[in-house]
C-alpha cells in the first residue's frame, strides 16, 4: 500500500478492515472513525500522514465492502441482479476527468484512466443514482424511475413474485 508515495505495511490490515465490515451499513463517517481507531491501536501513525494512511485504508475497506456485498447481494427483491439494467452511463464527451464519481461511489462501479468509465455496472445499488449529483459536468445518466419500475414489474412477473406495494407510506 502506498502512503506519502512510499510503500508501507499496515500491521493487522485484515483485522482492521473486518472491524469496518462489522459496521458496513453505518454511515461512512462512523466507519472511518472505527478504522482509524483500529489502525492506531495496531500501528504507529504519524499525525503528518494520518490522512494519507486513512485514504489508503479506505480504498482497501471499500474493496472488501464491495466483495462482501457481492457475496450477500446476488439478487434484488428476489430478482437476479444481473437481469436488472440499472446502472450509470458516462458520456465521454461530457466527462472532464474530475473523478468525482470514482471517489464518491463506495460500490466501485467506476474506474478512472483520465476519464471515468463504468467498470462494474451490477455493483450499482438498484434505484440509487446519487453519483449523478456529484458530477459537475452532468456526464452521468441513469434510466428513469418509471423505466426502472416497468423493468422490475416485468421481472417480478417473470419470476412469479408479488407485485410491488404501490401505497405511499
Amino acid at each position: 500500500m502506498k502512503v506519502g508515495g512510499l510503500d508501507v505495511g499496515i500491521s493487522g490490515l485484515a483485522e482492521i478492515v473486518e472491524k469496518g465490515l462489522e459496521r458496513m451499513d453505518d454511515p461512512d463517517g462512523a466507519i472511518k472513525e472505527t478504522l482509524l481507531a483500529e489502525l492506531k491501536a495496531r500501528n504507529y501513525v504519524p499525525s503528518t500522514v494520518e490522512k494519507e494512511y486513512m485514504t489508503a485504508l479506505w480504498v482497501e475497506f471499500k474493496k472488501a465492502r464491495v466483495q462482501r456485498r457481492e457475496d450477500v447481494e446476488q439478487s434484488y427483491k428476489g430478482i437476479p441482479r444481473d437481469e436488472i439494467p440499472w446502472f450509470p452511463e458516462v458520456d465521454p464527451k461530457k466527462c472532464s476527468g474530475c473523478s468525482s464519481c470514482v471517489e464518491f461511489c463506495s460500490q466501485e462501479v467506476f474506474t478512472f484512466d483520465g476519464k471515468s468509465h463504468v467498470a462494474k455496472p451490477y455493483n450499482c445499488v438498484v434505484g440509487k443514482s446519487s453519483c449523478r449529483a456529484f458530477c459537475p459536468e452532468k456526464a452521468i445518466a441513469f434510466p428513469t424511475q418509471s423505466e426502472l419500475k416497468a423493468i422490475l414489474e416485468r421481472l417480478r412477473e417473470k419470476y412469479g413474485l408479488k407485485p410491488a406495494d404501490t401505497r405511499k407510506s
